[in-house]
């Protein structure tokens, strides 16, 4: 049985994307890079929630997030820049709707790009590369712009010569190949311990953002000294650990704040 395709649904009264807007995703992926990197814009531009997908057979989740009851997959936005944000992990054909309804509504709404921002782990490699800073980001079009890959390679970013690219991100590439609205995924190596929220990651995907987009300017300083507070817990937690102690099944020490 075929599931029922998601659909976009404007709210009401909310700021509509202008033609020629940015619409930028962010699913989850390694490190929660794009997670972090999806909260950290939202929070510093004061992004409204402009919109939600949804779907008769979506699973039923909801996000709580101080005290207001947000949909799983949800929209913020103003005018020139549009955000598409989930913290929950989509199947293979609800990515596959997504990503069409994504693209729909792009299309409808006149936006010039839509841009996906990925995590991935262990970073792309290339044969006989140069070593790489530890901070590189990737970008992969779905057909060939040679005015846009010079955008992406004047901000720093690197061609991805070979590679594989799922869920949502994956399926808006295959997917804009013949849509009229052209679409990037920007990756990032996500190196941080196991378990954390790489938030080094996070502040490269913004930074590059931050270079290409005249939409953005996103200060990554606080997000960057966020990492350094969670590597000194890290520090401290090894440093007190009994050498003698047996392996426990405690988490790892407390982070302040989810993704900030």
């Amino acid at each position: 049985m075929t599931a029922a395709p998601f659909r976009w649904i404007d709210e009401p009264g909310a700021p509509a994307l202008a033609k020629g807007a940015v619409l930028l995703t962010s699913f989850p992926s390694a490190g929660l890079a794009t997670t972090v990197a999806a909260h950290y814009i939202v929070r510093t531009l004061n992004l409204p929630r402009v919109g939600f997908l949804d779907s008769p057979d979506a699973p039923p989740i909801a996000l709580v997030q101080s005290g207001h009851v947000q949909p799983a997959v949800r929209v913020y936005g103003r005018p020139n820049l549009g955000l598409v944000v989930s913290e929950f992990p989509t199947s293979a054909g609800a990515s596959a709707s997504i990503a069409e309804t994504i693209l729909t509504a792009a299309e409808a709404k006149g936006c010039r790009m839509v841009v996906c921002l990925e995590g991935v782990v262990p970073h792309p490699v290339e044969e006989e590369a140069p070593a790489e800073p530890t901070e590189s980001v990737w970008v992969v079009l779905s057909r060939p712009d040679p005015s846009l890959a010079t955008t992406f390679r004047v901000a720093g970013a690197r061609s991805l010569d070979d590679g594989v690219i799922g869920g949502v991100s994956g399926a808006l590439l295959v997917k804009g190949i013949h849509r009229s609205v052209p679409v990037a995924v920007l990756l990032t190596s996500s190196q941080g311990p196991e378990g954390f929220p790489d938030h080094r990651a996070g502040a490269a995907l913004i930074e590059m953002l931050d270079r290409f987009l005249p939409e953005l300017s996103i200060d990554t300083g606080p997000l960057r000294s966020q990492a350094e507070v969670i590597e000194r817990a890290l520090r401290a937690a090894m440093k007190n650990r009994p050498r003698t102690a047996e392996p426990t099944t405690e988490g790892p020490p407390a982070i302040p704040g989810m993704y900030q």
